[in-house]
Formats: structure tokens, C-alpha cells, sequence
């Protein structure tokens, strides 16, 4: 059983009858501001869930789809975020510090309100 909790970590936000995040759908949940600092949510589906101000630092984001995510003020510093899908994504004061771009496919992503430094 996996439990994610807000940043704070009193609330629980959802949990799940699982071992791993590994490829897990949690398309569509709402999940505003989870605390997701190194979790693996690798080919995860995450699409159209919001993930206002979520926390993703150090986190695994390979192959993970994003596409119509609300992800408004999320966290990704220092995230692989290696061909992950971000389409459709609403990307505003999203940070992306010290994460490696390249290697995203961002054609039609709209990149003007995020936060980047790399």
C-alpha cells in the first residue's frame, strides 16, 4: 500500500493498493500539492490530473505523461524528466530548475510561464 500525502505530510491525498509507482494511472486525480520528492513515476499516467503546486524534486519522470495536467507552480528541480510528455500541460510558474530539457519533446508546449534554470 502506497500512501501520498500533501507537502506537509498530515494529509493523505490518495492511496494506493500497490508496492510501487511504477507505471501507476492516476489520470485525472487531484492531487494538489503532493509531496513527490524522489518517488519513481516512471511511465506513469498522469494526464488531465491536477497537480497544483506539487512537489516532483528528485524525482523519476521517465516515459511519465503529463498531457492536459494542470501542473501550475509544480516543483520538478533537478527531476528526470526523460521523454516525458507535457502537452497540453498548464505549465504556469512551473519550475524546471537544473532539469535537462533536451530531452523532452516540447513541440506545442507552451514553456513562456514556467520557471526555467538550468
Amino acid at each position: 500500500m502506497i500512501h501520498i500525502y500533501d507537502k506537509k505530510g498530515f494529509q493523505p491525498l490518495i492511496s494506493l493498493a500497490c508496492d510501487q509507482l511504477i507505471g501507476v494511472d492516476l489520470s485525472g486525480q487531484q492531487l494538489n500539492e503532493a509531496n513527490l520528492i524522489e518517488h519513481n513515476l516512471s511511465e506513469a499516467n498522469l494526464q488531465n490530473a491536477s497537480l497544483v503546486h506539487a512537489d516532483f524534486r528528485l524525482a523519476k519522470l521517465i516515459n511519465t505523461d503529463f498531457r492536459g495536467a494542470d501542473l501550475t507552480g509544480a516543483d520538478f528541480s533537478n527531476a528526470v524528466l526523460d521523454g516525458a510528455l507535457l502537452q497540453g500541460a498548464k505549465l504556469g510558474s512551473t519550475k524546471f530548475f537544473h532539469v535537462d530539457l533536451d530531452r523532452l519533446d516540447l513541440k506545442g508546449v507552451d514553456m513562456s510561464q514556467a520557471q526555467v534554470l538550468l
